[in-house]
């Protein structure tokens, strides 16, 4: 497990935990979370790759689906998996508002990432430019590998499509300055599982049979 990985959250850590699960964490169900992060109040979806994001209060169990959560509720564990695809947490100091969102190659396409934040403006009145965000690892440049992604990625510009390789680490950057978000107040956490195989979990990296079986990365926070 790795612990307040972001330094980005240092300035909140009176109020906000957050970390990463990993391959030495065997994390395979919810139970293993609870297990390994000893805590008894768990949120987790039923990631579709869509682009729904959820308000939640209670603990879940992969019940509602969605690839965004947050939350106001202390002491309630968010979670999302990841095996490959971007994942984000996102806090809202001045309202003491916590999320995570869920974006693989088919979510930032569906618009998770506006779509989580229009969310995040509607439901609790916090706009994008007040958030801090943390992204936990995620498949680098070189690594996101397709047959033809200038038509296997519509709606990508073109300008983050080099040969085969798709860069969805700048892409998905792009989407949240876009959106409003402050530069100085993301942080990404640079490492690949693809590249890393030893520590990550990784779809295209070799760990395919493992994943469908429910293996996974977690990127996990909670408000305390």
């Amino acid at each position: 497990m790795i612990s307040q990985p972001f330094a980005l959250f240092e300035p909140f850590q009176d109020r906000l935990e957050t970390c990463i699960l990993s391959k030495a964490d065997a994390i395979q169900a919810d139970a293993d979370i609870l297990k390994a992060l000893q805590i008894e109040n768990l949120a987790s979806l039923h990631q579709i790759h869509g682009n729904t994001a959820v308000f939640v209060r209670a603990p879940t169990s992969r019940t509602l689906q969605a690839d965004g959560l947050m939350t106001d509720a202390k002491n309630l564990t968010l979670t999302i998996r990841a095996a490959d695809c971007q994942n984000f947490v996102v806090y809202a100091p001045g309202k003491n508002i916590i999320g995570l969102i869920h974006a693989g190659w088919r979510g930032l396409i569906a618009g998770i990432i506006p779509s989580y934040f229009q969310k995040l403006k509607d439901e609790c009145g916090v706009e994008i430019e007040d958030t801090f965000i943390g992204a936990g690892p995620s498949l680098c440049q070189n690594c996101a590998e397709f047959s033809d992604p200038a038509t296997e990625l519509p709606g990508i510009p073109e300008k983050f499509i080099n040969g085969r390789t798709a860069d969805l680490r700048a892409f998905a950057t792009y989407q949240l300055i876009a959106f409003g978000m402050n530069p100085e107040q993301f942080e990404r956490y640079q490492a690949c599982p693809r590249c890393d195989p030893k520590t990550w979990w990784t779809y295209r990296g070799g760990d395919r049979e493992d994943v469908m079986k429910g293996r996974t990365n977690v990127l996990a926070c909670r408000l305390v």
